[in-house]
């Protein structure tokens, strides 16, 4: 005869249609996180109905993990996110916190299971490095952990930030390209997301700096890979795939663009090896810029144009924002502030762009 099924966690929240995070938080009455008293009754009553029962408490856990960092992040094949999750770990070890890295593949499945392990421990804080799935529950979290996002701006977040706007280093890639003689330029990305807002902002800080420098903003055009694709290509080589696949594609359709503007440097990188295996030129063919400023920009045979934006200080701040909390909380007092941190982006001009050519 078959064993009765197990009721989990995930079993509640689907019948009681919440988030599996707030089923958790309430089931274990967590401290310092507020839900309502409709969606605690309902859990509870949807856990009775069910017939759950809590598993049985384990043994303490050990001190070490209150010193654990937890860094969210999508992925280790782009420089920007290894940098940024070296950075956290250095800082870390400065003030005697070791780190934990979850890679979630932007799955928000992968990245809620994440959210769960951590309830079952007392970690020092959580670094999202990307925008997360579960912002709701993420706010809720962040009442009773430490939780930094370091991304782009949203007024949605009510825990600490530090941000760029993706509005601003994009206009200034487009003021040098209009320096330069540029009238039309092609905006290569990855799929356009309501999520991941910063791919959006960069495309219209773009456009905007064409309009207001007297400049149709018609004449900046985005291609983006469709969200299908973009989940076949390999994740050790996702952005730079779709930089070279694009560029390809727009390449051998034809193009009245003088210069490629990439997402970020992974893209730009695709996008560079693509003209020359097309046999074009840079920058006297096509001029192209990134976002990032990542090591390899600066390599000579590669000399990219690309964004600053100060990688490794964030990743230090992080660490110290969530050091301040910790400290204040040991103290017991109360968590008076959230930190918005913003830094101002500056342009780095190197051998990748020049005067458009004659067309």
């Amino acid at each position: 005869m078959a064993s009765k099924k197990k009721i989990t966690t995930k079993d509640v929240a689907k019948y009681a249609n919440v988030s599996q995070s707030a089923v958790s938080m309430i089931l274990n009455q967590k401290s310092n996180v507020s839900f309502s008293e409709e969606t605690r009754i309902k859990v509870l009553n949807a856990a009775k109905e069910l017939g759950y029962k809590k598993k049985k408490k384990k043994a303490a856990q050990p001190a070490g993990l209150s010193k654990v960092i937890v860094i969210m992040c999508p992925f280790l094949s782009n420089h920007y996110y290894s940098i940024l999750v070296h950075s956290i770990t250095e800082r870390a070890h400065d003030y005697g916190y070791v780190t934990f890295v979850a890679p979630t593949l932007r799955n928000p499945n992968t990245e809620q299971f994440y959210l769960n392990m951590i309830q079952d421990f007392d970690a020092a804080g959580i670094v999202y490095l990307y925008p997360t799935s579960w912002l709701e529950d993420v706010n809720d979290m962040s009442k009773n952990i430490p939780v930094i996002n370091i991304g782009d701006k949203n007024d949605d977040i009510m825990f600490d930030s530090i941000h760029v706007s993706s509005t601003k280093p994009a206009y200034l890639v487009a003021e040098h390209l209009l320096s330069l003689g540029h009238r039309k330029i092609t905006y290569v990305s990855t799929p356009m997301s309501t999520i991941e807002r910063s791919r959006s902002k960069r495309y219209e800080g773009l456009k905007k700096a064409f309009y207001e420098h007297g400049f149709d903003p018609e004449n900046v055009t985005c291609r983006s890979v469709s969200t299908g694709e973009y989940n076949t290509l390999s994740p050790n080589m996702l952005e730079y795939s779709c930089g070279f696949n694009l560029t390809k594609e727009i390449l051998t359709e034809g193009t009245d663009s003088t210069a490629f503007v990439a997402y970020n440097d992974m893209v730009a990188l695709g996008i560079l090896d693509a003209l020359f295996d097309m046999k074009y030129k840079v920058p006297s063919d096509f001029s192209v810029c990134g976002f990032d400023n990542i090591p390899m920009a600066d390599m000579r045979r590669i000399s990219l144009t690309s964004v600053e934006h100060s990688i490794e200080a964030k990743g230090r701040e992080a660490v110290d924002i969530i050091v301040r909390h910790r400290e204040s909380k040991s103290k017991n007092k109360p968590r008076s502030f959230v930190t918005k941190l913003e830094f101002e982006p500056f342009i780095v001009k190197r051998k990748s762009t020049g005067k458009a050519r004659n067309t």
